[in-house]
């Protein structure tokens, strides 16, 4: 057995991570069903079954995260557990791979607010 005791040549520089890309055709036809705690976004596949999907989500006004995968061919998803007095707003993004994907317009709650006793 032979140990090379030369030192380790220094590492070959990695790829520069560029910013994701925007490709192919993003989901379409983002709608959500509102039932208070509950809110239920569905879009239009245009891969049809080729691609994941990414639900974004949060409260109005503040950024969106990442809330849920969902698998190719899956064209909902269920959010539970929501304040029934605060607005959302959801986004959803075909992801093409690792750097490439397509997000939808958004959809956003319109809960009616109690107006103050005047």
């Amino acid at each position: 057995m032979v140990l090379n005791r030369d030192p380790s040549p220094p590492p070959a520089p990695g790829p520069t991570r560029a910013k994701p890309l925007a490709t192919g055709a993003p989901p379409g036809e983002l709608r959500l069903r509102d039932d208070t705690t509950t809110i239920t976004i569905t879009w239009t596949d245009p891969t049809g079954g080729g691609v994941p999907f990414m639900v974004a989500g949060g409260r109005a006004g503040q950024k969106l995260g990442v809330m849920a995968t969902v698998d190719p061919g899956q064209t909902s998803y269920t959010v539970n557990g929501l304040n029934g007095r605060l607005d959302y707003r959801f986004t959803v993004l075909a992801v093409y791979s690792t750097d490439t994907f397509a997000t939808s317009g958004q959809v956003c709650t319109d809960r009616e607010r109690p107006t103050p006793p005047g």
